[in-house]
């Protein structure tokens, strides 16, 4: 990279670390574009990104075997650390012909659960020893946060033998009472089942999957979990319905009755969160959190989904949380507008009923 470019790429950083954005965009013919606070701002006094600026900027942050890669596959997902205290996600791929890169910023500063605001059934989690939990949301909606709290707060009070398997890995753990394993797939693994089955035949206590896609990424770790793990992931969806239904329906129909039954055995959480502008700025995380009480377990094993919704909504199980109960209390604090709560309540109605 030439000196001019240098300059502007760490001007441009810096501003996006100023600015607090959780992701920055570079696309050739427009502005540097940053995530802030949920929402797209163009750098407007940056120059719109050349070709040649592109290729600087995957220099910076692929080696020349990621680069390789990025050439044959046309996209790459990679962690890269400027510094110890500056980490960043990287996907590079092509859209109509051109180089794109995004950053995720990652980051230095690992939080502790008590500390995201969330329900304190979530704090639980850290202390269970087998199970199944899952932590879900759309992008954007702190999953990965939650996640490195939990294993932040495993690893300062407990002693397990704890491994992750991510793609790429993200957050650099250091040990503490616990011994942390952080597994690359595609570097120190062929897959995630592989990795998954692999762990659960070592001396491990605890298995964390980054993402949890496919039938067989999910029949593994449903595995791991009645072979006594506490497996923790992460899931693209935006309900507890949602989760659940997503996991049964990637399995072939005759598989189906099977998954149920294993799921609702070990299944020990799932939270769905996302997060909301705060009054007066800032962010906060929402969530809904559901424990699996002998109702939700039988629900799940008979596949009667329809009533889930209504059992997280009536329950008054300690820590079973719905999302409009936790937003309708977020508008009551004076912490979030009713406008935006009813753009993420699963029932309007009965949220404006809530807040009255």
């Amino acid at each position: 990279m030439g000196a001019t470019d240098t300059i502007i790429l760490n001007r441009i950083l810096t501003t996006a670390a100023g600015l607090r954005a959780s992701d920055l965009h570079f696309l050739i013919g427009s502005s540097p574009i940053l995530r802030v606070e949920g929402r797209l701002t163009p750098l407007n006094d940056e120059p719109p990104v050349s070709a040649d600026f592109m290729e600087s900027i995957i220099a910076t942050f692929l080696s020349e075997t990621q680069r390789q890669h990025l050439t044959q596959n046309k996209e790459i997902v990679v962690g890269h650390s400027l510094n110890p205290q500056v980490r960043f996600k990287v996907s590079a791929f092509y859209q109509r012909g051109s180089l794109t890169v995004t950053l995720h910023f990652i980051s230095a500063e690992l939080k502790r659960v008590k500390d995201l605001g969330l329900p304190e059934a979530v704090a639980g989690f850290v202390r269970l020893t087998k199970g199944l939990v899952l932590i879900t949301g759309p992008y954007g909606a702190g999953r990965t946060t939650t996640m490195n709290a939990i294993i932040n707060d495993i690893n300062e009070s407990r002693t397990v033998n704890l491994v992750t398997i991510e793609q790429p890995i993200e957050h650099l753990f250091v040990n503490n009472q616990s011994i942390i394993e952080q597994r690359e797939v595609g570097r120190d693994a062929l897959s995630y089942e592989q990795a998954i089955r692999t762990a659960s035949r070592e001396d491990v206590d605890v298995i964390v999957v980054s993402e949890s896609e496919g039938q067989e990424v999910l029949a593994a770790m449903l595995d791991a979990a009645e072979a006594s793990r506490l497996v923790i992931s992460t899931m693209n969806t935006d309900s507890v319905l949602g989760t659940i239904e997503k996991i049964l329906n990637s399995f072939p129909a005759d598989e189906v009755p099977k998954a149920r039954v294993q799921l609702s055995n070990v299944l020990s959480g799932i939270i769905s969160q996302r997060l909301l502008p705060k009054v007066g700025g800032g962010v906060v995380a929402v969530a809904e959190v559901m424990i699996p009480t002998g109702p939700v377990r039988a629900v799940i094993r008979d596949g009667a989904m329809v009533q889930l919704n209504n059992v997280l909504q009536t329950s008054r199980q300690p820590g079973m949380v719905s999302l409009d109960r936790s937003l309708a209390q977020l508008v009551r604090d004076g912490i979030i507008v009713v406008e935006d709560a009813l753009i993420h309540a699963q029932d309007p109605n009965q949220l404006k009923a809530m807040v009255r």
